[in-house]
């Protein structure tokens, strides 16, 4: 997996694409060092820094700020051999690690590709200095760090630890509550099940009756909880602007389901809620912060929460934004930066299992990717997440959704519209001419590779962008929006090009032939929906290039002539 990254990105490299570029947090490109022992010290530390994270690959022999290909490939002399590579890395890092080696002829030069996987325990190199792999950097990696990293590795886990709670201290309530969500989920095998029996096979109790803190969290009664897991709680607080005193307010303790149920029935209570016909009949309902990515983030924010911490889960909520705060740093490996695309890091791994079981979310890892989901199709920004070490914040932003942009999306293979990554792309392009893929790398969390290979699908199966015809060459072109999909966005996008697109010349170049234009003929000429040919037509009203003519007050066969300002 990591060989066939290292590989693609040599396909790349050169033509003003750098192999710091192409750089992500498993794949780092170096140079032959000054000496054997220089150079077998530098390729320690960068696999411990990789051992440390999710692994990865050095590319020896390659120059990573050279712009051109030539430059860039310089690789590395035979004096270099496999087994000294090898046996090099191996004295230089504690414990020891055993790298993966081989070595690759790319243009005529000689390359070593490093290869090394997660470590299980924590590494250092010889001199006992611990990194970790964050991004593109190499960061210091202390103690308690490391002990996170056991927990995102499974090797530690809080809510699986036996508590000082008993079976007598579990509530009847919530335990009928639990049935019900594993019945509306589909397992009826386990609702069945005595309450003793289904306790276990969840392993919320152990065989010998201890009771873990994830039984505790779900099951326990509220003074049992909070005497157990002092750090439990959660508040809720509406301001009718962001400035204002807050006219809605909710702190509790009680436990886990019933926790996430009633805040998101607090958020709902005051939705904003816009209607919008799609074609064949479809209704999708814009909303200023979607249910689906409310509830993903609100069981994430239960789940993944440090409960050895104090701290309880807050949410703030305006018409203006929706803030979710909870204790703890991002789970170790995890930034703001790499949460969409990080692998599954459950700090309560038992918690997290228990919650999965229930269906109250998606499974770990792939809640952040359906809210993402939610808030883009219907033209709104995606969330935004902040970590300070102490606490993590995932912000959603207020107000409704673009209905133009919802159509576009509404109007997509059901494979693109579900497409993270292709929303993120089509949300950028509403606000910029151009994206390429070393921008879009950044948004989607992938590297610059994936990021192309998304641009081209984009542009070869959906036919929503093209290339320029001044990047089309080069390894990462710039693509822009095709002119039936400048057509479908309408009002969404917010940049002003320069003269006339070519969505607009088509329409002043008909009217000079015909002398009008309707709704109709827009859809025609576009094949687009009513609406987002209503929206062009608007648009062009507002710009004064066209002004309506005739008597007819409404429909789609009004007739549209030549403005003020239409070109002459």
């Amino acid at each position: 997996m990591k060989h066939d990254e290292a590989e693609a990105a040599l396909q790349a490299l050169g033509h003003g694409v750098t192999a710091d570029d192409l750089e992500t947090d498993t794949l780092d490109f170096k140079l032959v060092a000054e000496s054997p022992k220089a150079t077998l010290g530098l390729l320690a530390d960068a696999l411990v820094c990789f051992v440390n994270a999710q692994g990865g690959t050095v590319v020896l022999g390659v120059d990573d700020k050279a712009r051109e290909r030539a430059d860039a490939l310089r690789g590395v002399p035979s004096t270099y051999t496999i087994d000294q590579i090898r046996k090099g890395v191996f004295d230089r890092t504690r414990p020891h690690i055993t790298p993966f080696v081989h070595e690759k002829i790319v243009d005529n030069a000689r390359l070593i590709l490093v290869t090394v996987p997660p470590g299980v325990l924590p590494h250092s190199n010889a001199a006992g200095l611990a990194t970790r792999r964050l991004g593109k950097e190499c960061l210091p990696f202390p103690p308690d760090q490391q002990r996170e990293v056991m927990i995102a590795r499974g090797q530690v886990d809080w809510s699986a630890d036996i508590s000082s709670a008993d079976l007598t201290d579990l509530s009847a309530v919530e335990i009928g509550r639990l049935r019900q969500l594993l019945t509306s989920s589909g397992r009826d095998h386990l609702a069945a099940l005595s309450d003793r029996a289904l306790l276990e096979a969840l392993r919320l109790v152990t065989p010998d009756g201890g009771v873990t803190n994830a039984a505790v969290l779900v099951l326990a009664e509220e003074h049992v909880l909070q005497q157990i897991v002092p750090s439990y709680g959660y508040s809720y607080q509406f301001r009718p602007t962001l400035g204002s005193e807050a006219t809605g307010r909710m702190r509790s303790g009680r436990p886990l389901l019933p926790a996430i149920q009633s805040l998101v029935d607090a958020i709902d209570a005051r939705r904003e809620i816009h209607p919008l016909n799609l074609n064949g009949g479809v209704q999708l309902q814009l909303t200023d912060y979607p249910d689906q990515a409310v509830r993903e983030l609100i069981v994430n924010a239960f789940i993944h929460r440090s409960y050895e911490t104090g701290g309880t889960v807050d949410i703030e909520h305006s018409p203006e934004r929706l803030a979710i705060i909870s204790p703890g740093g991002l789970v170790s490996g995890v930034t703001a930066q790499n949460i969409l695309t990080h692998p599954s890091t459950p700090r309560n791994r038992l918690l997290t299992e228990t919650v999965s079981s229930l269906q109250l979310a998606e499974r770990t890892g792939q809640g952040i990717d359906r809210a993402y989901r939610e808030m883009l199709r219907v033209g709104k920004e995606p969330p935004l997440f902040e970590d300070s070490g102490t606490l993590v914040r995932a912000t959603l932003t207020g107000g409704i959704g673009n209905d133009s942009f919802a159509r576009l999306i509404g109007g997509l293979p059901s494979k693109a519209a579900r497409d993270v990554n292709v929303l993120l792309a089509l949300s950028h392009l509403r606000h910029s001419v151009t994206v390429d893929a070393l921008q879009l790398a950044v948004m989607i969390q992938r590297s610059p590779i994936e990021a192309q290979g998304v641009l081209h699908m984009m542009a070869e199966e959906y036919h929503l962008v093209e290339p320029t015809r001044r990047t089309a060459a080069k390894a990462f072109p710039a693509y822009r929006l095709r002119s039936e999909a400048v057509a479908m966005m309408g009002r969404a996008i917010t940049y002003h090009r320069r003269g006339l697109d070519e969505t607009n010349q088509k329409i002043i170049d008909h009217i000079r032939e015909y002398g009008f234009v309707t709704n109709r003929t827009l859809q025609r000429l576009f094949d687009i929906h009513v609406f987002a040919a209503r929206d062009i037509l608007a648009g062009l009203r507002e710009r004064e290039l066209l002004k309506k003519i005739g008597d007819a007050q409404g429909g789609t066969g009004v007739r549209y002539g030549p403005g003020p300002k239409f070109p002459r």
